[in-house]
């Protein structure tokens, strides 16, 4: 079993400083105060938000936007765990296909590891991990299992430091893939 932890940044400004771009946004004191208290959670260890068997993220991967970063250091700082945070500016405005390619280059020895990066991709990723296993005949009506996992991202939405928690049925991250994994739990601010 693995565990990848989906977070989508804290909230932030709507403008970019003078002279800057999209990616330089950053966090507003909404987004930053969401972080710090999701941090502060997951210091708790193994057990946060009552996931007794999942362990904590050993790993954090971020997109190298302003908006990101300063989330996934806000978290990382409150969990003062020194855990190791590698930033990609391939993951900025990235598809779930390229954030799933540096999710199956982690080391077998993490068993969890936290994403930090942009909807839509985050919540897309998530909807991916949970869904049907490609190839394979979903009996539900419209695709998807009307009270499963799915469900549950599609009726509460992945609002700015919302975090999914997907449990993956695999050995090895490089065999991370849709419909492998199931959603062991969604949350959203306030922490």
């Amino acid at each position: 079993m693995r565990h990848l932890w989906i977070l989508r940044h804290g909230k932030a400004a709507a403008d970019a400083p003078a002279g800057g771009g999209d990616a330089q946004r950053p966090l507003v004191a909404r987004g930053r105060a969401d972080a710090t208290r999701l941090g502060r959670r997951l210091a708790a260890g193994t057990g946060a938000f009552g996931l007794v068997d999942v362990p904590v993220p050993a790993i954090a991967l971020c997109s190298a936007a302003a908006r990101t970063r300063e989330t996934a250091d806000l978290v990382l700082g409150a969990m003062d765990a020194g855990l190791r945070l590698e930033s990609y500016r391939s993951l900025y405005g990235a598809s779930t296909g390229t954030v799933l390619g540096y999710v199956r280059e982690l080391d077998d020895a993490v068993a969890s590891a936290l994403v930090v990066g942009h909807n839509p991709a985050m919540f897309q990723l998530a909807w991916e991990l949970v869904g049907p296993v490609p190839g394979v005949a979903d009996d539900a009506p419209d695709g998807d299992d009307p009270d499963g996992d799915r469900a549950v991202l599609r009726s509460h939405g992945f609002p700015t430091c919302a975090l999914a928690v997907v449990t993956l049925t695999v050995d090895r991250w490089e065999d991370v893939d849709a419909g492998r994994g199931a959603l062991a739990g969604l949350f959203r601010p306030p922490y």
